[in-house]
């Protein structure tokens, strides 16, 4: 209806999430030092995302490591709650009442049980009809501080519908986390049976960043209960020695800018040789349109990942309508033949990378509130070597073959493109 989230009575009552107030932890632009030998490029980006986010790059202070799919991802998380001895941070917008759903739910009742601070936030339009109520019922009558975000009432012109809470955080005793595009839900992990594979990202941190991860989960527990946790014993210093810069930076409908894609087109702009890109959902806002066919006409080398199984097909024929633009300007699309593809990953001149909730979509650049974490260093050889990986399980999308197909085929996805500022 055109209205704005920031003129919500829940947005104007919160005033801690204006204008970075929230952030206490961390530090501010302009205080970070920088190798003398660092790409200026590279030294760019991170510091435009820290001045417009004020979320502090860690430099040669966390350990960044990718783990592909659920089957990686799970085990270790869970082996990670089971160790925790102060406290749990948990938010996620889907949490499904499954196998792995189970699980953790079982895990994280029996750590509060046990007196770890155990708090979960999961989002009411993606959980509501994946956790049932005699679960939601369950986890209240434990100890768990169990927040459901923007719980919908009145869902008929009603903003709470639009704006939805996509992050993924885990903090563990404030210095393990994870982000990146995995909820709790079964077929994330392919070890469980499922209609397709499914291919996800997704990071763990260990050391300095992950103050950022707290810092972002307590602003979402702020704006859901308006009370604001600051105290200290969620902000361990216990920085490691590890190469590389990692950011965590957030964006959202109660952001002055669309922060992450604002990086992202500073990231694509600034390329000098290759742009990659892995996205379930491809509904491009013009700015990143813009970004992708210029970078591409000007002869760098843009290769984007699609899903080749979709999960939903009426957004999936927008995903290909922009595929269609995008080819016709000499960006090399590709399907992921293996399954559907549901990691999101940006990784400019195999020098710097993005990996978290971030999709290509106009719904994450300015609807949604996401998280994603900008990396430097070993971290991304590992990015590149995946994507190189995924490309060999994906079929590059001919251009000869591809704008030849029917034209009602063409002209559905073209009426369809038109819900793209909602996508």
């Amino acid at each position: 209806m055109g209205r704005s989230f920031k003129n919500s009575l829940r947005y104007k009552n919160r005033p801690l999430i204006h204008d970075h107030s929230y952030i206490t932890k961390e530090q501010k632009p302009g205080q970070i030092s920088y190798p003398e030998n660092l790409d200026p490029f590279v030294k760019t980006v991170f510091e435009t995302a820290h001045k417009i986010t004020h979320h502090e790059p860690t430099i040669d202070t966390t350990r960044p490591t990718l783990l592909n799919n659920g089957e990686q991802f799970y085990p270790d998380m869970i082996k990670e709650l089971k160790q925790a001895n102060d406290f749990i941070l948990m938010e996620f917008f889907i949490f499904a009442h499954d196998t792995r759903g189970q699980e953790i739910i079982d895990i994280l009742i029996e750590k509060a049980a046990s007196g770890v601070d155990v708090k979960l936030i999961v989002d009411a339009l993606g959980s509501r009809r994946r956790m049932k109520r005699s679960v939601t019922k369950k986890i209240k009558n434990s100890a768990i501080d169990f927040i459901v975000n923007d719980p919908i009432i009145f869902p008929f012109f009603n903003t709470r519908v639009n704006y939805r809470n996509h992050r993924k955080i885990v903090v563990i005793d404030g210095t393990i986390g994870y982000t990146g595009g995995m909820n709790i839900a079964d077929e994330y992990d392919n070890s469980i049976a499922y209609d397709y594979h499914f291919r996800d990202l997704q990071i763990k941190l260990e050391g300095s960043a992950v103050t950022t991860l707290t810092t972002l989960f307590f602003k979402d527990y702020y704006y859901n209960t308006n009370r604001f946790i600051q105290d200290k014993r969620y902000y361990p210093k216990k920085p490691l020695s590890c190469p590389g810069i990692t950011q965590v930076i957030q964006s959202g409908p109660d952001s002055d800018e669309a922060y992450i894609r604002d990086v992202y087109l500073k990231m694509i702009i600034g390329a000098k040789k290759s742009v990659k890109i892995m996205t379930p959902y491809m509904a491009l806002d013009q700015e990143t349109l813009t970004a992708l066919k210029l970078a591409a006409l000007s002869g760098i080398d843009v290769s984007i990942i699609i899903p080749g199984t979709p999960d939903k097909v009426l957004v999936y024929k927008v995903t290909k309508y922009y595929a269609t633009v995008l080819i016709e300007h000499k960006v090399h699309v590709y399907q992921y033949t293996k399954g559907f593809a549901h990691g999101k990953c940006l990784i400019v001149d195999d020098l710097i990378a993005s990996v978290g909730s971030y999709n290509l979509d106009n719904r994450s650049a300015i609807i949604d509130f996401e998280v994603t974490a900008l990396l430097y260093g070993p971290i991304v050889d590992k990015l590149v070597q995946t994507f190189d990986n995924d490309l060999k399980d994906s079929r590059q999308i001919e251009p000869s073959v591809w704008l030849k197909r029917p034209i009602t085929t063409k002209l559905i996805e073209g009426i369809l493109s038109i819900f793209t500022p909602i996508i």
